[in-house]
């Protein structure tokens, strides 16, 4: 997901190839109209979130002085895949890009990087704020109390589901999204983390249960009043402008 804010592009998370481990993905990303980052945040050392190829591919497309941001602990996965400058960052910490300040924040999920690595980092979310307006990005997480303390959020980018049927501990389903809805208390919401990626099958096409949730999210706003804060951005679409909000890209 990218995000410019106030002359600062941001790129979370990338994952931008047709192959992920034993996932596939079912919309090419066009790197040309991905644009040129200067900021990319790693939420968490999972594959699916900090991925050495997707970060290989932006090493020809980030701005000078570009500068990768991760959990305290995962410097080592990234150092010298893109050239840019690295930078660990813990909860509570706040940094400056421009005229835009980004402050980690916590995220209820696991710190490992995998059942066969000892790497540990606690994962974290961030909240991107400047003179236009603020965006939250939690990575993967599950509902946790600091969620009603992260401060006014103009857009909350929230996970509803995940890359198979079912999801583990540590993520939010459609349903579960509604109740950080009310928590965080954004003026938007978009649904993050759906529709792009699903297990390798001999079945032609996207799998239908992997675009029935932000049916189900918009379905279960609607019932809590929250409906008109919602706005869907389709895995191939280009840039959502939110009114008075940051400018959103997939």
């Amino acid at each position: 997901m990218g995000v410019e804010l106030d002359g600062q592009y941001f790129l979370t998370d990338p994952a931008l190839t047709p192959r992920l481990a034993h996932l596939r993905r079912h919309h090419p990303v066009d790197l040309a109209q991905l644009g040129h980052p200067d900021v990319v945040l790693i939420s968490h050392l999972h594959l699916d979130h900090l991925h050495p190829a997707s970060l290989r591919l932006l090493a020809d497309r980030l701005t000078d002085g570009a500068t990768i941001v991760v959990p305290s602990g995962a410097a080592g996965e990234v150092e010298g895949l893109t050239g840019a400058d690295v930078l660990e960052t813990r909860v509570g910490d706040e940094l400056r890009f421009g005229a835009t300040t980004v402050r980690t924040v916590p995220a209820a999920h696991s710190d490992s990087r995998g059942p066969h690595r000892r790497v540990r980092a606690d994962a974290v979310g961030y909240v991107m704020s400047g003179p236009s307006g603020s965006v939250y990005f939690p990575g993967d997480t599950d509902l946790f109390d600091g969620m009603r303390e992260l401060g006014d959020v103009d857009l909350a980018l929230l996970p509803i589901a995940g890359w198979g049927r079912k999801l583990g501990p540590g993520h939010l389903d459609a349903q579960r999204a509604v109740e950080a809805t009310r928590r965080v208390d954004p003026t938007r919401v978009v649904p993050i983390h759906w529709g792009t990626y699903s297990p390798q099958s001999w079945r032609r096409g996207q799998p239908e249960w992997s675009i029935r949730p932000p049916v189900e999210f918009a379905a279960a706003l609607e019932r809590d009043g929250l409906g008109d804060r919602l706005d869907i951005l389709a895995p191939t679409a280009g840039r959502l402008v939110l009114p008075t909000s940051p400018e959103v890209a997939p």
